[in-house]
């Protein structure tokens, strides 16, 4: 499943009542897992942080996930930090290599939740520009994430052993 796909994706509690649509993931960039959800539950209303601790059934077919009857949500955090990232913001960075050259950019993650049940990124999608080419690499490959993204070899290493 590619992250893309759960943008408005509906959420409801048990008996179906509407709680809101994902609007964001947040991403632990240590674990590199989904680790909440930011709601939008409304015209007017503040968007709330949805806990994955809180999610009792997720229907990709669907797109809708059940939650908790106790469901509260707290507040999105106002800054990035390492173990909440936006994903729309780490979409925002330049990817460069090893040598500093730039890549492009993350357009998505990839996300097995059908075989895993979890929100365990798998893959890294990029998109490296000019040349329509896209690279789809392990989260291992990403060395650290700063004011951008740096993998862990040269562009060359990726494109010779692409999948």
């Amino acid at each position: 499943m590619l992250m893309k796909d759960l943008e408005g994706c509906k959420v409801v509690n048990t008996v179906g009542e509407h709680v809101g649509k994902i609007r964001e993931a947040y991403v632990d960039l240590d674990k590199w897992e989904i680790n909440a959800f930011e709601l939008s539950p409304g015209t007017l209303k503040k968007n709330i942080i949805l806990d994955l601790r809180d999610i009792q059934k997720v229907d990709i077919e669907e797109r809708t996930m059940v939650v908790r009857d106790s469901f509260k949500g707290g507040e999105p955090p106002k800054m990035p930090v390492k173990n909440m990232y936006p994903l729309k913001e780490l979409m925002d960075l330049h990817v460069v290599d090893a040598d500093g050259e730039k890549v492009g950019r993350i357009y998505d993650l990839e996300v097995p939740y059908e075989k895993l049940r979890n929100f365990r990124v798998w893959k890294v999608l990029i998109r490296t520009g000019i040349k329509e080419r896209r690279l789809r690499l392990s989260t291992a490959e990403i060395a650290e994430v700063m004011n951008e993204v740096r993998l862990r070899k040269a562009e060359k290493h990726y494109v010779e052993h692409a999948e």
